[in-house]
């Protein structure tokens, strides 16, 4: 199918959805609508990873990234005793890798695990935060081969502080990495957060850029995300302990705290959060977890946010959240809400008899128009799992979303997404001007809905998100029941901005900066002056109604110059032609 111009929508948006549907009433029976359904299956029985947390307090985190750069996710995860445990993707389940980072018991209890290419020579580079003990920055040498580089790499060593969650990003757009890290300042000495400028070889800088060094919060993650859609990358910080959560939109020289201006500042003892778009219209909303009370904070426009977590029935719990993982698990092309909860008897571990759990939640999309809790449908272990942390990934790349968790216990939660009817598109962004990891690369996606409408779909890399999370570079996109992707729209972080057109559903692509090797063919230029403009849609009705193989304007091939050519060629207009 042509592609779809994002800028139709603005030239012809009020004539092209009369015209289509006029021409679905007229030419086009309804299709019928999916039945897509969701199964999980937990796989912890036939592949057993053993994880390690102190009397389960708390958790450390969880990566869901590929560490050894073979094309397959892997998982990591915090470790109280040593840092972290590794399990590489196998052919056949995950194998323990033994990574050697020189730390004894009581060194570093880890919260944020982070791989990184912090020098982009393609090697995963490795950070953690300690709740206990001060962060630690790692080189990889090539093979897993780790060197501190702590003491000379410019992050600030301090014994003091509660370091949890790290989140990386190009801030200050220069092609180099920038770390902050969300410090739970709770007792005296107190640590604000920090904020580093990365120089691309392996050394960071502190610097305000904007962020108060007087405000003393217990924060427990940063994300960096693009909302007010400038391209430029702004950060929200979840706090706990009634402090107001903040967010400070991205300038060319520093944050600027707009938290109370945009409805951001919830006050919840803030846990995790996922942004999403639930209704697909360009403006993501953010679940927010909390003790005792979830938020859902809708933007109603121009970057105003208002909760609407009680008309959706979203807890004030009876369930404690932790971490949310926003994604379309069963590629129906919605997005949907998977809430980890936990109680405060996480202080005894193991868990008393007498004890019951708190469900966590599985909230299906139920296209835009609302929400149902499907958790009964989630496996018994999954249902009733105390979970801090989850991260996603499509580990068997199957094309369907699994979830690593780290629940109180001695081994991991792995839930493993069963493909359903629905289609679906994986993509990893990979730099070569901006940061090779692709960090902070906006992709969209445009589709054909059944009406003939163009459907608009965002995702955008991250690095540290959620609840001590790190999810899959790989970007994923439900996609319904539609079989093609008719313009992948990439904009890379240092401007760059390519398009691909006409994709294939159910696959995977590695988008490399700057390798588009797919022009968008013209030819509705019928004049041939370079623009499809008003002198060529003159051109095509002049042809209307035109039959035989020699008709100018008979885009879709059916021998006839009709109603489909001309919302095809629509869809062209104000396409400026490639040479």
């Amino acid at each position: 199918m042509r592609a779809f111009n994002p800028l139709l929508a603005v030239v012809f948006g009020p004539y092209l959805g009369v015209i289509k549907l006029r021409l679905l009433l007229m030419l086009v029976p309804l299709a019928l609508a999916q039945d897509i359904s969701a199964q999980w299956n937990s796989i912890g029985d036939s592949i057993v990873l053993p994880v390690f947390m102190l009397d389960g307090t708390y958790s450390p985190g969880v990566s869901a990234v590929d560490v050894d750069g073979d094309g397959w996710e892997d998982l990591t995860f915090g470790n109280d005793l040593h840092g972290i445990d590794l399990y590489l993707k196998a052919e056949v389940g995950f194998e323990p890798v033994q990574v050697d980072l020189g730390l004894q018991p009581g060194d570093c209890t880890p919260r944020s695990v982070v791989w990184v290419d912090i020098d982009n020579d393609a090697d995963q580079d490795l950070f953690l935060t300690c709740r206990i003990g001060y962060n630690r920055v790692y080189r990889n040498l090539g093979e897993l081969v780790m060197q501190e580089i702590t003491d000379s790499c410019g992050i600030v060593v301090n014994l003091a502080q509660k370091a949890y969650g790290l989140s990386v990003a190009d801030i200050n757009l220069d092609g180099h990495l920038d770390v902050f890290i969300a410090n739970y300042a709770s007792t005296a000495p107190l640590a604000a957060n920090e904020f580093y400028l990365g120089d691309g070889q392996g050394h960071f800088t502190e610097t305000e850029w904007g962020l108060a060094q007087d405000l003393f919060t217990p924060s427990h993650q940063g994300q960096f995300i693009d909302l007010n859609e400038d391209d430029r990358l702004d950060l929200y910080v979840i706090n706990d302990k009634d402090f107001l959560n903040e967010y400070y939109i991205g300038t060319d020289s520093g944050f600027v705290d707009m938290s109370a201006e945009t409805g951001l500042d919830v006050n919840t003892d803030a846990m995790g959060t996922a942004w999403i778009d639930e209704d697909l219209d360009g403006r993501r909303e953010v679940y927010i977890t909390g003790l005792d009370e979830a938020f859902f904070m809708k933007d109603t426009g121009n970057l105003s946010f208002v909760n609407v977590a009680p008309e959706y029935g979203f807890p004030p719990e009876p369930t404690t959240g932790w971490a949310v993982v926003g994604a379309d698990f069963d590629n129906d092309g919605w997005e949907d809400l998977f809430v980890n909860s936990a109680d405060f008897i996480h202080y005894q571990y193991p868990l008393p008899s007498w004890y019951t759990s708190q469900p966590n939640k599985w909230f299906h999309n139920d296209g835009g128009a609302g929400w149902m809790d499907r958790s009964a449908e989630l496996p018994t272990d999954a249902q009733f799992a105390e979970i801090y942390v989850m991260a996603q990934a499509d580990w068997n790349q199957d094309g369907s979303v699994d979830l690593a968790a780290m629940p109180i216990g001695t081994e991991a939660l792995l839930l493993e997404g069963e493909p359903t009817e629905g289609h679906w598109l994986e993509v990893l962004p990979r730099g070569t001007i901006s940061n090779r990891d692709g960090i902070g690369t906006k992709v969209i996606a445009y589709t054909t809905d059944d009406a003939g409408g163009v459907v608009k779909r965002v995702r955008q890399a991250s690095c540290g998100e959620g609840m001590l999370q790190q999810n899959s570079r790989w970007l994923h996109f439900g996609l319904g029941n539609t079989e093609a992707i008719d313009s992948l729209e990439v904009r890379w972080p240092l401007g760059l901005q390519e398009m691909h057109y006409d994709l294939a559903s159910n696959q995977r692509l590695l988008l490399t900066e700057g390798e588009v090797d797919v022009a968008p063919p013209c030819p509705e230029d019928f004049d041939g002056n370079g623009w499809v403009d008003v002198e060529d849609i003159l051109v095509l009705l002049g042809d209307y109604g035109c039959a035989g193989e020699s008709c100018t304007g008979d885009f879709d091939g059916d021998g006839l110059v009709g109603s489909w050519d001309l919302v095809l060629f629509l869809s062209a207009f104000g396409f400026d032609c490639p040479d």
